[in-house]
């Protein structure tokens, strides 16, 4: 569980914060990522790891997904990673700067049960629906490009593996040649189930703003930020719903196999007089 020190430390630390809402939140920079962490804690999600060492890893009650956060110089490379195990093994990757409202979209499904439905979700059509534009190439390969052309979702046909998974590159804005101010990547591996791919589809798309202090913001022009408030309690709240919310998905304890009553002592026997 989440401690009282591990709360008051995140409340003490937003108190009396400056910031904004802004959106699209796929350009909002990082954010928290206790935002991620607490929650999954909260669900009852283990850390089999050294709490003196900095990289994080995080695992579900039932031992079937994983989390790894790995933070590294640069903000370009991995720094989470989500693992499902079993039969499909998939794996998702994010680079240090994604937002974590969009991290959060894949791991909030996974403290759900797994839908009975098997078909995959159509991760193209949760974008476009939300306005973003769908191409095909000549191998079926897929582009989705968001609106304002700063976020290109991709899944490619290779020649010699087949169809591969899906690929999202954002940066600050879409120049002739390509992207100009790179922002943060994810690959989501061909294996990944359809409800994960459909989460992070709507996460992606979301077109809810999210909140984030003055000088966490970035400086895309195609940003909307809006007016500056006091912040902190509205981060603070929201965050202890979002636990509170978290705990309900926590499993419940199994019992507790009683022990076996120990052995009455073996008491010799007299020795026999000869």
């Amino acid at each position: 569980m989440i401690t009282w020190r591990q709360l008051d430390a995140f409340a003490n630390e937003y108190t009396n914060k400056l910031g904004s809402p802004v959106s699209p939140r796929y350009l909002a920079g990082p954010g928290d990522p206790r935002h991620v962490t607490h929650a999954l804690r909260a669900a009852g999600w283990g850390t089999p790891c050294d709490p003196l060492h900095p990289d994080i890893r995080m695992q579900s009650p039932d031992q079937q997904h994983e989390l790894v956060f790995k933070p590294s110089a640069q903000y370009t490379r991995n720094w989470w990673t989500v693992s499902g195990f079993g039969p499909s093994n998939w794996y998702a990757a994010f680079s240090g700067s994604t937002p974590v409202e969009i991290v959060a979209g894949l791991t909030d499904t996974l403290l759900l049960p797994e839908p009975e439905e098997t078909s995959r979700e159509d991760f193209a059509a949760i974008l476009t629906t939300r306005g973003w534009e769908h191409t095909t190439d000549e191998f079926g390969g897929h582009q989705i490009m968001s609106p304002d052309r700063t976020a290109m979702v991709e899944q490619r046909i290779s020649p010699s593996m087949g169809r591969c998974g899906w690929e999202i590159e954002v940066a600050r804005h879409r120049g002739p040649y390509g992207p100009e101010g790179l922002l943060w990547r994810a690959s989501l591996d061909i294996r990944t189930p359809g409800h994960v791919l459909g989460a992070v589809a709507t996460a992606l798309s979301d077109p809810a703003p999210v909140p984030r202090p003055r000088f966490a913001i970035d400086e895309s022009p195609h940003l909307t930020v809006g007016r500056e408030i006091v912040i902190g309690e509205q981060i603070v709240t929201a965050h202890q719903q979002r636990l509170a919310e978290a705990r309900r998905h926590r499993p419940s304890t199994p019992p507790v196999a009683a022990k076996p009553a120990p052995n009455p002592p073996v008491v010799a026997s007299p020795a026999r007089s000869r």
